[in-house]
Parts: structure tokens; sequence; C-alpha cells
């Protein structure tokens, strides 16, 4: 474990590579000059702290989401006069080791430093943080909804759904779009994995499509990526849907070697650059659902949102950044928070903030879909605020958007149907 605080801005301008941002385009120096940072307006009060536990350092790791949240928090407190006129630091805990107790230690020190609320990140040991944040009465506000725990936990505000819409929007234009018949589904083994593989078999069963699990281990060889490609072949699916979040480019690259010729789908990870490299040509074509417009959408609604989100991040960011959707999530939830929280009349506690995010009505909801918050649309997930998507895929090299329409799969997640 390890703590951080991040109090200062890092200097200078730096290139952004990554996920969307580095497949889509950033733009040219010129269009970075002139876009819309405004003027310096640094918050000078005294700071409100946001703890986050973030999986970083082990064998699954997450650091791109650490990164959106400091590249945003560098903006708001050096142009946007923070949070009221405070500075946002951020207090971060890194749990290596995938664990609730490690999580347990994290936010054990975390509370220590007497956090205004919980910035969610990428962990799934929420089962050992979420006692000890319900105890010290804080809220715990937005990140990426990997576990059962976050995703129903009372005092969370989670708005965008990962792990249930975007494996079922994917499914859905799959399905819906695409017409196909049969998938089969390459599952994780292990309790993340398997669950993630049994909700995708039910979004199958929903969306009328036969169906084959095919678990393979975190410690996989050629040959088993060999063999899981040829047992996912034998229904003679129509897709094969990957969902193995670290070991994307080698199951798709043995999935191509196969000579398979249908679609393929997964998991965001699966279209980050050092992936698509890796998946040579097999990666070609993939596509994947994810809750944010891409930096290529042609939507007016969300044109500043992405000039100002590239600008940001083109200073802020490290140049090495995976823009998937935990980097997304983060850098968008410290821009709803920054939008929200100065609304709060009276004390910033528990109580108040819960409430200001969990107004009747839809919400704007940074770089994604309007959120509400009391409409639960999300199947075993609660506090998940939104289950829209975006759909993409990989072409030549490249993520591009497919249509631009939003895509709601949840609505076919019946999670009592395997």
């Amino acid at each position: 474990m390890h703590i951080r605080k991040r109090w200062v801005a890092r200097l200078g301008v730096v290139a952004v590579a990554g996920g969307l941002l580095a497949t889509v385009g950033l733009g040219s120096a010129t269009s970075i000059a002139s876009s819309p940072l405004g003027a310096l307006h640094k918050a000078t009060k005294s700071p409100y702290v946001f703890a986050m536990i973030n999986l970083e350092g082990g064998p699954v790791t997450f650091n791109e989401a650490q990164q959106g949240a400091v590249a945003a928090i560098d903006y708001v407190n050096n142009y946007m006069d923070g949070i009221n006129g405070h500075k946002i630091v951020l207090d971060e805990c890194s749990n290596s080791t995938l664990t609730p107790a490690s999580s347990a230690t994290c936010a054990n020190q975390l509370v220590a430093d007497n956090p205004l609320l919980v910035l969610g990140a990428a962990d799934i040991g929420g089962a050992g943080s979420f006692p000890i944040w319900e105890q010290h009465k804080l809220a715990y506000i937005g990140g990426s909804s990997f576990t059962p725990v976050e995703s129903n936990a009372p005092n969370a505000v989670i708005f965008n759904s990962l792990n249930i819409a975007d494996n079922a929007g994917a499914m859905a234009y799959a399905a819906n779009t695409l017409h196909i018949k049969s998938v089969s589904i390459i599952e994780a083994n292990d309790a993340q994995g398997l669950g993630t593989g049994q909700a995708l078999e039910s979004m199958a069963k929903g969306l009328g499509m036969t169906d084959k699990l095919v678990p393979i281990s975190d410690t996989a060889s050629a040959s088993d990526y060999a063999a899981a490609a040829a047992s996912a072949e034998s229904i003679n699916p129509g897709l094969i849907y990957v969902e193995t979040p670290s070991e994307c480019s080698e199951q798709v690259a043995a999935i191509g070697q196969s000579g398979y010729k249908g679609k393929i789908a997964g998991i965001d990870p699966c279209a980050a650059p050092p992936a698509i490299a890796a998946e040579g040509s097999a990666g070609n074509g993939l596509f994947y659902a994810s809750p944010f417009v891409g930096f290529d959408s042609k939507s007016k609604a969300y044109a500043s949102e992405i000039k100002l989100t590239e600008a940001v991040l083109a200073k802020y960011a490290p140049k090495n950044i995976i823009l998937d959707a935990p980097a997304l999530n983060d850098f968008a939830s410290i821009m709803n928070l920054r939008a929200t929280l100065p609304t709060i009349k009276g004390k910033l506690d528990e109580a108040s903030i819960l409430a200001a995010f969990r107004k009747p009505g839809n919400h704007p909801n940074w770089l994604a879909h309007p959120y509400n918050c009391t409409t639960h649309l999300v199947p075993t997930q609660s506090a998940v605020c939104q289950p829209f998507q975006q759909v993409f895929q990989v072409q030549n090299g490249k993520v591009v958007t497919l249509d631009g329409n939003w895509v709601d799969g949840a609505k076919y997640y019946n999670p009592s149907v395997t």
C-alpha cells in the first residue's frame, strides 16, 4: 500500500497517448493552443481532501484512473478556483494485492486525514473499505462500478455503469444491429471474471442469442489461449466476446491465428494502443462499448467538453496515459463534483452531498449521457445512475465511433437468468 497526496499541478505540456484519445486523435498544436482553458483562477483556500483507493502495482492495475482524476483536479485547482475557492487534494492509497484486507488498511489510513468524501476509482476490495467509509459517514462519489459492493452501497453515487451496462451495450449492438444469433464468451477464471461471464450469458439469453462460456486462467500460456479459441469456435458463433481484462491482446491474437472469420467484441482494455499493436490484424474490427463519447464525435452537444478535455489532458496528463473508461470515469467525476458541490447550501457532509446528486431528473454528466440517480436502470447496480453507452470499433489501428447513438443494453440483463 502506498499513500500519495496531490497538492499542486505538474508543470509543462505533455502529449497524451492511450485509449480513445490517442487512437481518435488529440488534434493539432494550434487547436490545443486555442482550447478553452481560460484564464488562471487558482484556488487559495484550505484544501478539500478527497480519499481514493485504486488498484496499482499488482497483477491488475488501473493507474489511469488516478491519472485521470489528477489531471482534472489540476485543472479545477488552477483554472476554476477549485471548489468554493478550496483546492482539491487527492489522498490516494494503492491496493496492490486486490484484496478486501488491503482496501481496509488503506481506508483506515485515509480516514485519519479527515477527507470530505471518497472519490471512487478502480478497486475490487470494497468489501473491506466500505464498512469504514460508512462508519465515518463519507459519501463515495464516481469511479468505476467493478463489484457489487460499491455498485449497491447506500452511501455511493456512481455516474456511469461499467461491468454491466458496457458489456450489455456491446451485446445489444451485436444482436440488434448486427443481427448476430450466437456468441461464445471467453471469461477470466476468477470470481470477478466468472461473475461477469454469467452476466454476459444472461444478456445473451435476454437478446435471444445462444451462447457458450469458456473460462481461461490469468496464468494462461499460448497453448491455453489457442485452446480457448478452439473451444469458443466449437459452436460456430457469429461473435466471440473476450472478457479478460489482463489478457485481451493474447486472446484476441489467438482467435485470429485460429482462422476464425466471425465478429470479435470485448471490453475497452482490448482497444488500448498497446493491445491493438499486440493483436495485429485479429483486432481489426473488434468492437466494444463505453459510457463516454469518442473524441471523434460529431455531436454538437459534447463539442465544448471534448475540446476542454483534450486541452486539460494535454497539459496535465502523463504522456503514456491509457485513456479508457476508468480514466475517463475519474476525470469526469471531478468535473461533475465541481459542477454540483458549489450548489449545496450549508455544510458539506455525507447527507448533503448525496442529496445533491440524487435530486430527481436528468443532470449533465461530463462526456456521457445525462445521469438520473432516482431511476435505478441498471440491474444489480442500485447506486449507478445511468446505463447508456456508445459503441466503438478498431479500424486499421484506430478506434472510431460507430454510429454515435446511445445504446441501453442493461434492460436485457436479468440476473435470475443464466
